[in-house]
């Protein structure tokens, strides 16, 4: 039942960036510190520290070069709270509001009315109940963001989205519970929606569960990134025709090897996997053989 006790409590819950942007923020820093490093490594130690004392403006120069795209990456990274998009609850109102960067182009703050009527706040999972799979057009639970919603005695709701790519955790949501209930004197309920058979949406009580999601983002980053990694390493290594190829079918079978560990972790299961299997040999032979070209021609045949 509904409290009745006026509350002029303010709640605010900053909603973070995906890991996934986090983790390929973070790996720009290391890829320019490497390019940094490639100076002294390419004219050896000595020639450097000679050139560090004869013309050290020019190093001066090229510290500063590099410190931003090294510095930059890690502030985006580990943004301050008034980078965030947030809710701001009270009693009367939700109201989402955007980035500070979204505000500047024109994008509105978002609210939700929350009037006398309303008796129970709802967290449903999902900005969306469902979406078509890759390669398939099963409708699937939409896990990325969630609603905010309002509803009234007599079963009417109006309901804010929160689009975002981060799955509502444990935390936040019992975060967000406890915040809710303490600026609006509301109860608040979890929710997810699920069609049933008839294609019928129905309500059932939502659990949210804790998942590796920064360990996640790093597997995806290296399934992107291990083709290219490994094919400017053969490059570079001056490797023969025979290893390139050894070297590559090994890289694919580990990047294999990863898909079907998080496929049974996951317990996702398709009926058009041997074609999406096949799809990342392609892609990864093709990634793999241009990257080691452009790499071998590069350093070796000028």
């Amino acid at each position: 039942m509904a409290s009745s006790a006026p509350t002029n409590t303010r709640f605010v819950y900053l909603i973070p960036i995906p890991p996934l942007i986090r983790v390929i923020v973070l790996a720009l820093a290391p890829f320019f510190l490497c390019g940094f490093l490639f100076i002294p490594l390419r004219i050896g130690a000595g020639r450097t520290i000679e050139s560090m004392r004869v013309d050290p403006l020019l190093w001066l120069i090229l510290i500063g070069a590099f410190a931003l795209p090294i510095a930059l990456p890690l502030r985006l990274a580990f943004p301050p709270r008034s980078w965030l998009a947030r809710l701001e609850f009270d009693r009367n109102c939700v109201r989402l509001v955007p980035k500070p960067l979204s505000r500047w182009i024109g994008e509105p703050s978002t609210e939700l009315c929350v009037d006398a009527q309303a008796r129970e706040i709802l967290i449903c999972q999902g900005s969306r109940d469902t979406y078509d799979g890759i390669f398939t057009t099963d409708q699937r639970e939409f896990p990325y963001g969630f609603r905010v919603a309002a509803r009234s005695a007599d079963g009417h709701t109006r309901e804010l989205r929160v689009a975002t790519g981060v799955r509502l955790s444990t935390r936040g949501a019992n975060a967000l519970r406890d915040g809710i209930t303490a600026a609006t004197g509301l109860p608040v309920r979890l929710i997810k929606r699920k069609s049933s058979e008839e294609g019928v949406m129905r309500e059932v009580t939502w659990t949210p569960s804790e998942r590796p999601e920064h360990l996640l983002a790093l597997a995806m980053l290296l399934f992107v990134a291990m083709p290219l990694v490994g094919g400017i390493a053969a490059g570079v290594s001056r490797m023969s025709g025979l290893t390139v190829i050894t070297v590559g079918v090994l890289l694919w079978f580990l990047q294999t090897l990863a898909v079907l560990l998080y496929a049974r972790r996951s317990h996702e299961k398709s009926r058009t996997a041997m074609l999406y299997w096949l799809t990342t040999a392609i892609t990864f032979a093709a990634s793999y053989a241009v990257v080691f070209l452009l790499t071998s021609t590069l350093l070796h045949n000028r």
